[in-house]
């Protein structure tokens, strides 16, 4: 059976008998696989510099006839984040790893876009990146009408399980009109700066969304 060969990047690493690993990666043109890759953990095992995440990877695959593939080749390229953002970059991995199941077709656009943003070093990049990637898995709706009947958003708007509500449909948490407006500018580009508490409000949104589906937190998002 012919090769495959694609870009990829690696979201979970788990040990397989005395040497070998299962890999999970997600890839740009045939979306998230698992693949074996034999004699990994050996000391002198040429893949054990390039299974890392948060690093741009070129990998050759040979597809198995029934079931997982096995790796034949890996090659690393440049780092997606600095050093001092390595932390915040496997928060969104651990996440992407959740969102994006083996067999979906897609992913690997959306999490470089939300990679670029982290990378920007804007002072929430963090919830920025996590808020992107969401919305794109289809966890989030937009901040301009209630999840729950579809009405025009209105001042009075609240985030009560994990849902932006209207008045009709819920009261929760307040999300103010300045939030709101906030993260849809800051998500399209522009320069915004957030208050303690709009700061605050916003990673209490992201933090109930991860924990209504099951999503083990990390320091970064238990406040």
């Amino acid at each position: 059976m012919a090769e495959m060969h694609d870009r990829a990047m690696l979201l979970r690493r788990i040990p397989y008998g005395d040497t070998s690993l299962i890999c999970h990666f997600l890839t740009e043109q045939h979306g998230r696989i698992a693949l074996m890759v034999r004699g990994a953990r050996r000391p002198k095992s040429g893949f054990r510099a390039s299974l890392e995440p948060l690093y741009a990877l070129s990998i050759v695959w040979r597809p198995g006839r029934s079931g997982m593939g096995t790796l034949t080749d890996v090659q690393r390229g440049p780092a997606y984040l600095p050093v001092s953002q390595s932390l915040d970059g496997l928060e969104l991995m651990a996440i992407t790893s959740r969102l994006f199941q083996e067999g979906d077709p897609h992913g690997f656009d959306e999490v470089i876009a939300s990679l670029d943003m982290l990378a920007s070093q804007h002072q929430q990049g963090l919830l920025m990146a996590v808020w992107s990637l969401l919305e794109s898995a289809g966890w989030l709706g937009d901040l301009s009408h209630c999840w729950q009947c579809g009405k025009d958003a209105e001042p009075n708007m609240s985030w009560k399980q994990a849902s932006l509500m209207c008045e009709s449909c819920g009261r929760g948490v307040k999300v103010s009109v300045g939030l709101r407006k906030s993260i849809a500018a800051v998500l399209a580009g522009q320069q915004v700066r957030f208050s303690d508490v709009d700061a605050k409000s916003w990673l209490d949104m992201i933090r109930q969304l991860l924990l209504q589906h099951d999503i083990k937190l990390t320091d970064s998002f238990k406040g």
